[in-house]
C-alpha cells in the first residue's frame, strides 16, 4: 500500500494514465519498455530480466511512477499477459510440482489458479477504468484481438455488479472535498482507451512509414465498427465503460523495440534523463516543451527514436486535453461527425492525495473480496463469465452426477465385496466420462466416487474375511468374538463369527458319520474342532494315536521363528519311535482288538514329555479296559522339543525344529478288525458312490528273494512259518507264502461323495461278484494327486474337485508289519506337509486303520489353495511311500 501521509497539502490536479495488455513473447519482453522510453528512463519500470525482480513480480500488481512536471501518474498493471510474469508462474508450478511429485493434482491446480489469476486481473482491470482518465491497451502485433470484446464486456459487468460496493467504499474513505460526481459515478471519468499496436522491427523499412499511417487509419476503422457492432460504445456515453477521441487519433503503431541495455547504460541513461528534465523544466513549464532526445550511449536504432517522439506526440495530445479541457462530448458519432444529440460526460481531474486515497481504498476492497458478502455474487458472476468453458463443463457435471450414482445404485445387492464395488464404480464413472466433460470432470469423478463409497459402507459393505478355502465372508462388516475395536467409529459394528454362506459334507475322522459343515475361517476350526465334534456323536469310539503337540509349561508362550534355521530333508528326520498301549474296548462292528495291540515300538523322551491328543471317552461297562495311548518323545541328538514357543500353522519341511503345533490336523485310529472288512462288499460306510468302497488288495511275499538276500539267509523247505515241518503233497516251499494287506486312498468332495481310487486319477474297479480288478502295486509306487475330479458336476456344468482326506489299510496277521508315511504337497510353491510325528508310522496287525489328512493345508502365514489352473493341480501330490511294509524279524 502507498504511505499517503502528508500528502493532504498537495492539491495540484493530474491526468492518470493506465497502461495495461499484453507483452511481446521476444526475450521475456513486458510492455513498460513504452513508458520507460518516454520518459528517457528505462529502470522506471521493471522490465522482467532483472532476476531479483522475479519473485515480487509472481503475482498481479501495480507500479505507477509520479510525473511532476507533467502532472501525470503513469500506472502500469502486471499481470500473466506479460511473457516473464508467466514463465516465472509457471517455473514456480513445476517447482511444486517436483516437490509434490503429484502430476494430477498439478493439472487440476493449474486450472483452479488460471481461473485466480484471470479474475484477479480482471479486478485490477476494473480499478484502472475506474481511476485513469487515459487507458493505453498494449498489444503485441498489428492485428486486434477479438478476445477484447468479451474482456469489455467482461469489465463492464463487473463494474455494474460492484458499483453499490464501491459506492459505499469511497464514502467510507471520508475524502475531503470529493465531489458528488465521483461518488455518484464511482470513476473519475469515462475513460478514454488508446490501441497501441507493435511492428515487428526487421520489416519495418523507412519507405514503409506512409504504409504504416495507413494501416493505423484502418485499425481505427476497425476497432470503432466492431466496437460499435457489438454495443461497446454507444451514443449514451454515459453508460459507456470507455469512449475514443472524436477528432483525435486513438491508434499507433510502434515498431517493436527489444531493451537490451546493460546496468552501466541505464545508470547513464537515468542520469542524463535526470540532467535533462532539471534544465527543462528550469526553461520552461509547459507540458509540449518536453521534447525526447534519446542518448547516443542507449544503442536504439534511428526507427526506435522516431517511434519514441511519435509515440510521445500521439500520448501528449491526449494528456494535454485532459489537462487542459477535458473532454466532456466524447459519444459515438456517425461517420465521424459528432452527434447533436450526444449529453455531456462527466470529467474530473483530482489531487495526488485523493487519487491515492481511492486507489488504495479499491485496492483493499477487492483484496478482501471474500470478506465482503455484497461481492460474493459478483465475483461468481464474474468466475463463470471469465471461464465459459468452466462454465459449461460445470454445468455438464452437475447434471450428469446424480444420473451416474443412479447408475451405480441399479440392481445392487443388500450386500457387497469391495471388487464388486470397485467394479461397478469403474462402470459408473465410464458413464460419467462419456457426458462430462471440461476442466470440472476430474473434481465431480472425485465426488461421484466418495458418494458411491459412503453409500458402499452406510450397511452395505461386507466383511470381506476370506475363508481358508477362499471365500469371502457374506455377513456385514462386524466383528469376530474376542477382537478389539480396530477404529474409532467401530462400536457400531455387531459381533458375530464369519460365514461365507457355504456349506460342504465331510465324514469324521474314521468314516462311519458324513456331517454338514460350514466353510471354516480358522484353522483350528478346519482340521480338528470339527472332527472333536462329530466324534462325540458316535455311540462307539475308535481307537486313536495320539500325535504330539504343544504342551506349554507357561502362560507366556508365543509363537516361534517362522524361519527354519537349518535346513533339512522330510526324509532325513529325528529318528522317533512311538510305543502305546491301547486297551481292549468295545469296538466297531463288534470288534476288541487284543491287548498286545500297538502302533510302534518303544518310544522315550528326555525330561520333558508331551502327550498327544487323547479322547477319555468311556464306555458303560469297560471302565477297566479303557486305558489309552500315552507317548513320549526321544531325540537322540539331545535336541529337545520347546515347550515356551509353539509352531503357528502346521508341520512341514520348512519348520524350525523343535516347535510343535498347538493341535493335530492329523488324525490316525483303528476302527476294527481285519476280519470285519469284507472285500465283496467293501467298506461299509456313507457318502461312498456306488462300487467305489472297496479297498484294493496289495500282496506281499515277505520272503521274496530279494528280501532274502537282505536277510542273508534261505529257510529251509518243509518248515511253516510256526516252525513245524510239511511232507508228502503238502510240503511247499516259504516262496509261495503271500501276505494280503488291503489299501486304499479315499477322496471326498465338497458335496459328500467318496470314492476310493486305486491309482492316479482312476477309480477302483469291481467286478459283477464284488471282487477288485485292481491290484495295490500301482497305488503303492504312484505319487497320488491331491485333487481329482468328482463324477458329480455342478448346474454351470464346472467339474467339482475331489480331496484325497483318507488312507485305509487293513493290517493282516503275519509276519509283516505295515507302515504309513504321509508327506503331501498341497501346492507347487508349498513345502512339504506331514503330521508332527515325523517318524513312520508303525500299524499292528489284525486291524482296520484310518489316517485321515488335513482339510486345509496352512503355511506360517497363509492357506495354500487349490490351484486354480489344471496344470498346477496336477502338481499338488501325495508322495509316494505312503503305504509300506516292514519284516517284523528284521
Amino acid at each position: 500500500m502507498v504511505d499517503t501521509t502528508g500528502l493532504s497539502g498537495k492539491e495540484t490536479q493530474l491526468c492518470i494514465v493506465s497502461l495495461i495488455g499484453k507483452s511481446s513473447l521476444i526475450d521475456n519482453q513486458c510492455k513498460s519498455w513504452k513508458l520507460n522510453s518516454l520518459l528517457q528512463m528505462p529502470s522506471v519500470f521493471k522490465n522482467g530480466r532483472n532476476s531479483n525482480q522475479k519473485s515480487s513480480l509472481l503475482t498481479d500488481d501495480y507500479e505507477f511512477y509520479y510525473d511532476k512536471l507533467n502532472n501525470t501518474i503513469y500506472l502500469h498493471l502486471i499481470s500473466f499477459h506479460d511473457t516473464y510474469c508467466l514463465l516465472n508462474l509457471m517455473n514456480k508450478i513445476n517447482e511444486t510440482d517436483d516437490q509434490d511429485n503429484d502430476g494430477e493434482t498439478s493439472i487440476r491446480s493449474f486450472n483452479q489458479l488460471w481461473e485466480e489469476k484471470q479474475a484477479n486481473f480482471m479486478k485490477k482491470c476494473l480499478i484502472c477504468f475506474l481511476l485513469s482518465h487515459i487507458i493505453i491497451i498494449s498489444h503485441p502485433s498489428c492485428t486486434f484481438d477479438v478476445n477484447y470484446l468479451r474482456f469489455f464486456r467482461i469489465i463492464e459487468t463487473l463494474r455494474y455488479k460492484t458499483k453499490q460496493s464501491i459506492t459505499d467504499c469511497i464514502r467510507n474513505l471520508n475524502i475531503p472535498n470529493l465531489s458528488k460526481e465521483i461518488l455518484n459515478e464511482n470513476r473519475l471519468c469515462i475513460p478514454r482507451v488508446l490501441f497501441v499496436f507493435e511492428y515487428p522491427y526487421k520489416d519495418a523499412m523507412s519507405d514503409q512509414e506512409e504504409k504504416m499511417a495507413i494501416m493505423a487509419q484502418q485499425l481505427e476503422e476497425l476497432i470503432y465498427n466492431v466496437l460499435r457492432s457489438a454495443y461497446i460504445i454507444t451514443n449514451n456515453t454515459n453508460t459507456s465503460l470507455f469512449c475514443i477521441g472524436a477528432n483525435q487519433p486513438y491508434v499507433f503503431i510502434h515498431r517493436s523495440y527489444k531493451e537490451s541495455i546493460g546496468q552501466t547504460q541505464q545508470l547513464l541513461s537515468i542520469l542524463q534523463g535526470f540532467v535533462k528534465q532539471t534544465k527543462e523544466s528550469a526553461s520552461n513549464h509547459n507540458i509540449r516543451s518536453f521534447d525526447y532526445s534519446p542518448s547516443t550511449t542507449s544503442g536504439a536504432s534511428n526507427y526506435h527514436q522516431d517511434d519514441c517522439k511519435s509515440f510521445k506526440r500521439f500520448l501528449f495530445k491526449h494528456i494535454e486535453l485532459a489537462l487542459l479541457d477535458g473532454w466532456t462530448n466524447d459519444g459515438v458519432w456517425l461517420n465521424h461527425s459528432r452527434s447533436r444529440d450526444s449529453p455531456k460526460i462527466h470529467f474530473e481531474l483530482c489531487s495526488y492525495y485523493t487519487w491515492l486515497k481511492l486507489f488504495n481504498g479499491l485496492k483493499d476492497m477487492f483484496a478482501q473480496d471474500t470478506k465482503n458478502q455484497r461481492l460474493k455474487q459478483p465475483l461468481n458472476i464474474l468466475k463463470s463469465n471469465i471461464d465459459p468453458d468452466g462454465k459449461l463443463s460445470e454445468a455438464r457435471c452437475r447434471k450428469f452426477l446424480p444420473m451416474a450414482i443412479k447408475h451405480y445404485e441399479e440392481g445392487l445387492p443388500p450386500r457387497y465385496t469391495r471388487i464388486y464395488h470397485e467394479q461397478r464404480l469403474a462402470k459408473s464413472c465410464e458413464y460419467f466420462e462419456t457426458y462430462a466433460r471440461g476442466a470440472c470432470y476430474k473434481r465431480y469423478v472425485q465426488q461421484l466416487i466418495e458418494e458411491c463409497t459412503k453409500l458402499w459402507k452406510d450397511s452395505r459393505q461386507l466383511c470381506e474375511a476370506i475363508s481358508l478355502t477362499g471365500n469371502p465372508c457374506k455377513n456385514e462388516l462386524h466383528r469376530v468374538p474376542g477382537e478389539s475395536t480396530f477404529g474409532i467409529d467401530t462400536d457400531h459394528v455387531p459381533v458375530k463369527a464369519h460365514n461365507s454362506k457355504i456349506g460342504f459334507f465331510s465324514a469324521s475322522n474314521c468314516g462311519q458319520i458324513l456331517q454338514e459343515r460350514e466353510d471354516p475361517f480358522d484353522l483350528k476350526d478346519a482340521n480338528y474342532e470339527f472332527y472333536q465334534e462329530v466324534n462325540k456323536m458316535l455311540s462307539t469310539k475308535p481307537i486313536y494315536f495320539e500325535f504330539p503337540i504343544f504342551r506349554g509349561t507357561t502362560t507366556n508362550a508365543k509363537a516361534g521363528n517362522k524361519k527354519k534355521k537349518k535346513k533339512h530333508n522330510s526324509s532325513n528326520l529325528i529318528d522317533l519311535s512311538v510305543a502305546s498301549e491301547l486297551s481292549q474296548t468295545k469296538s466297531i462292528n463288534m470288534f476288541s482288538p487284543p491287548s498286545d495291540l500297538i502302533v510302534g515300538g518303544k518310544q522315550r523322551y528326555k525330561e520333558q514329555a508331551i502327550e498327544g491328543e487323547k479322547f477319555e471317552q468311556k464306555e458303560e461297562g469297560d471302565t477297566n479296559n479303557n486305558e489309552w495311548m500315552k507317548a513320549a518323545l526321544e531325540t537322540p541328538d539331545e535336541q529337545l522339543v520347546s515347550t515356551t514357543e509353539y509352531l503357528e500353522g502346521m508341520t512341514h519341511s520348512e519348520s524350525p525344529p523343535g516347535l510343535l503345533p498347538k493341535f493335530s490336523s492329523w488324525s490316525l485310529c483303528c476302527i476294527g478288525r481285519a476280519t470285519d472288512y469284507s472285500p465283496t462288499k467293501g467298506i461299509q460306510q456313507p457318502g461312498f458312490l456306488s462300487n467305489l468302497n472297496h479297498l484294493v488288495p496289495w500282496d506281499i511275499n515277505p520272503y521274496s528273494e530279494r528280501n532274502y538276500r537282505n536277510r542273508g539267509k534261505k529257510p529251509q523247505a518243509g518248515v511253516d512259518r510256526r516252525g513245524y515241518g510239511t511232507s508228502g503233497s503238502n510240503a511247499h516251499t516259504i516262496w509261495d507264502v503271500n501276505v494280503r494287506v488291503y489299501i486304499g486312498c479315499e477322496y471326498e468332495c465338497p458335496r459328500g461323495h467318496r470314492f476310493i481310487c486305486s491309482s492316479p486319477n482312476h477309480v477302483v474297479r469291481v467286478g459283477p461278484n464284488g471282487g477288485v480288478k485292481d491290484d495295490g502295486q500301482k497305488l503303492v509306487r504312484s505319487d497320488m494327486p491331491l485333487y481329482t475330479p468328482c463324477s458329480c458336476r455342478l448346474n454351470s456344468g464346472t467339474r467339482v474337485w475331489a480331496q484325497l482326506m483318507r488312507a485305509i489299510i487293513v493290517t493282516p496277521n503275519g509276519p509283516i508289519q505295515c507302515v504309513l508315511r504321509p508327506q503331501v504337497v498341497p501346492n507347487p510353491t508349498s513345502p512339504t506337509f506331514f503330521p508332527s510325528y515325523s517318524q513312520p508310522l508303525m500299524l499292528t496287525e489284525d486291524a482296520i486303520w484310518i489316517l485321515r489328512f488335513p482339510f486345509i493345508y496352512h503355511g506360517d502365514e497363509e492357506p495354500y489353495y487349490r490351484p486354480k489352473d489344471e496344470e498346477d493341480i496336477n502338481q499338488c501330490l501325495v508322495l509316494r511311500g505312503l503305504f509300506s511294509w516292514s519284516d517284523k524279524l528284521s
